[in-house]
């Protein structure tokens, strides 16, 4: 094989290894066929470019030919053409076992492929913090984390920054994941692989993305806060509330090139947006995974332990009374509530027979207390419960 074809310097093509390329390859369903000349390797595409017509790649069998780096060019061309990526995203990936996450950003000042150091430096802050939150919602899952996990943060060291590209800036962030060694099969036969925390981390950031388009829509932090064990957790929100500023006020795309030996979820959307418009959602988010505030429509079912009148300026009474329900956890939760009279008469009767009552309103955390305002229906109910408190 020989081609005279130059070589774009900027490009480590010599660091690529036949088994790295023949790996690549296999992974995403390439054929290696019989090949009669022992100094190539044939592989077919996985899928027809035309009715019945395949693409046909050679590789070097031997890294010792003279041609070899020419050899190894031309098939990435040819498999960039192929799955319509760029080159140098097809290099990395042959050279890196992983998942390639993407941030573009295009203001003016990124247009010529640049950042300023005020921005940038940021950015790269910022995607490292999402990335290490993530992780550690994996590792162990909770609404905000006061401090990261170790095993986060060495996961995140593992991974790499790539080379941005001209018409705007973008962080490129190569996650490594380990090849898996023993796969296994469900009782369908099919093969099961299971998830490194890499991938893991990787979707918990995709699924979080579509939680904030849904929140857009609603016009509410529910959908982020509502789906926090599959998606953003408080500080992945606050992450992402800085990402937002840097892109001043433009959308910032989002993009990933998943590794296919593992499988990609059906609902998983490698590619999105995030605006503007996200910020105020996020933040609201945030306060709320971190318990500082709350605030939500309630049906409330629990015990009277309290009850007082107390004067207001104008001479009448204040009705208040406490009552103790459970939380989405099962634990104890005492919670106020200002009644009218007829209301506060019934929760009298309740108290004194050791009855629940059951009362809808908006259920708000002020600090460390939490209030059931504008409440409504309230009644005694038949329904019994044990609290542990």
């Amino acid at each position: 094989m020989t081609w005279n074809h130059p070589l774009p310097s900027r490009y480590p093509i010599e660091q690529v290894g036949i088994q790295n390329l023949k790996n690549y390859l296999k992974d995403r369903g390439w054929k290696e066929e019989p090949f009669e000349r022992v100094t190539a390797l044939k592989f077919k595409s996985p899928r027809p470019i035309r009715e019945n017509i395949y693409l046909e790649i050679f590789i070097p069998s031997k890294r010792d030919l003279i041609d070899y780096t020419q050899a190894i060019e031309i098939a990435l061309e040819a498999i960039a053409a192929f799955e319509r990526r760029t080159f140098e995203d097809v290099l990395s990936q042959v050279l890196i076992f992983g998942d390639l996450l993407k941030v573009h950003i295009s203001t003016p000042e990124t247009e010529i492929g640049y950042i300023p150091i005020n921005q940038g430096v940021p950015l790269y802050e910022s995607v490292h913090d999402l990335l290490v939150y993530s992780a550690c919602a994996e590792i162990s899952l909770q609404k905000a984390f006061p401090r990261k996990l170790k095993g986060a943060t060495d996961f995140v060291g593992t991974c790499l920054i790539g080379q941005s590209q001209y018409g705007s800036f973008v962080a490129n962030i190569h996650c490594q994941l380990e090849r898996p060694k023993k796969p296994q099969m469900d009782l369908e036969r099919k093969l099961i692989l299971p998830l490194p925390l890499g991938r893991k981390t990787i979707l918990r950031i995709l699924r979080g993305f579509e939680n904030i388009e849904e929140s857009i829509q609603e016009k509410s932090p529910d959908p982020i806060v509502n789906n926090y064990r599959k998606g953003l957790n408080a500080n992945m929100c606050d992450t992402l509330v800085d990402i937002v500023r840097i892109g001043l006020g433009n959308d910032l795309k989002f993009s990933t090139n998943l590794e296919p030996i593992f499988p990609i979820p059906d609902d998983i959307r490698t590619d999105t947006l995030l605006h503007p418009s996200s910020e105020g959602y996020l933040r609201k988010a945030a306060d709320i995974l971190k318990g500082k505030i709350f605030k939500g429509k309630r049906e409330l079912i629990g015990y009277v332990f309290q009850l007082r009148r107390k004067p207001e300026e104008e001479g009448e009474k204040e009705r208040v009374i406490r009552i103790i329900t459970v939380d989405e956890e099962g634990n104890a939760l005492p919670v106020t509530i200002k009644l009218e009279e007829e209301s506060y008469q019934l929760a009298i009767d309740a108290h004194k027979k050791s009855k629940m009552i059951r009362v809808t309103g908006t259920l708000e955390k002020v600090k460390r207390t939490w209030y059931l305002n504008e409440p409504e229906g309230l009644k005694i109910t038949e329904e019994d419960y044990e609290f542990d408190i």
